[in-house]
């Protein structure tokens, strides 16, 4: 509010032409920012939590850290480029860890926020220990222990990177459909390697004789992985609508499991 004498002695009122206090413009340009941080952040998160999986497969699979000596591991960080260098080192040193992990193979079954299925795979000299640790990681993150493994099909499921050519990329479905795949899926990129990664699914009880077959020489150029997975029947996102924050959660729980020294895998049933 603006005040002014006129000719007369009288005090006049003049209305602001801004009537929206400064701060709040900021304060509405802040929470934008942040708003978009944050989602920035949670697509990093589950960038480098993707990429430290698929480091720790080929270093379990290919039974080397070092990419001289594991064609998948070589491969794998080739695609990665855009993936800080530190994040690479602590996955390989967290892989190397995993694979030497020995003991009695446990599957625990839980469910998060009343609605995510999660499958923990793990290996421990000390089942008592270990359940007790993902009792508490999954309790200080609203999820308990129970059956859920309705929510998944448990497949094989072999990645293989076919030779740069149209020819020899049908000839690899065609061996591939041959022996046991049942279903093939591509990775879009602009990567021309990543263009070539194929998928391929199959029964559990086909996977050693789908892997020989593509494992053969001349047939890919390199295979990537060949393992059981559980596969989300269905992938639910409505959880996502009542809690914007969810991705969040989710990878946060994953991540912490995973840190966990008897943990190998985890699946849900998910996703962003």
């Amino acid at each position: 509010m603006i005040l002014r004498s006129n000719i007369h002695g009288r005090v006049l009122a003049l209305r602001s032409f801004c009537s929206t206090p400064p701060s709040l413009s900021g304060h509405n340009k802040w929470s934008k920012i942040k708003e978009k941080k944050g989602i920035n952040d949670v697509k990093k998160n589950a960038a480098y939590t993707k990429a430290s999986r698929e480091i720790m497969t080929a270093v379990r699979l290919g039974g080397s850290a070092d990419p001289e000596q594991n064609s998948a591991l070589a491969a794998i960080l080739r695609r990665l480029k855009d993936i800080p260098k530190e994040n690479i080192q602590n996955a390989l040193e967290k892989a190397v860890k995993k694979r030497d992990q020995r003991g009695e193979a446990i599957v625990y079954e839980a469910l998060a926020y009343n609605k995510v299925g999660l499958i923990i795979e793990c290996a421990t000299p000390n089942p008592t220990r270990t359940v007790a640790n993902i009792r508490h990681i999954l309790s200080e993150h609203n999820a308990h222990i129970t059956p859920v493994r309705f929510m998944f099909n448990r497949i094989g499921s072999v990645k293989a990177i076919a030779k740069n050519d149209e020819l020899a990329l049908i000839t690899l479905i065609d061996i591939a459909m041959d022996n046991g795949a049942e279903d093939v899926q591509e990775n879009l990129s602009t990567d021309t390697e990543v263009e070539f990664q194929k998928q391929f699914t199959c029964p559990p009880e086909s996977l050693g004789q789908l892997t020989t077959a593509l494992s053969a020489p001349g047939v890919c150029q390199t295979l990537l992985a060949s393992e059981i997975v559980f596969a989300p029947f269905e992938t639910d996102n409505t959880v996502g609508e009542e809690d914007p924050d969810m991705a969040t959660k989710i990878s946060d729980l994953v991540r912490e499991l995973e840190d966990d020294e008897d943990t190998k895998r985890v699946w849900t049933s998910w996703t962003a």
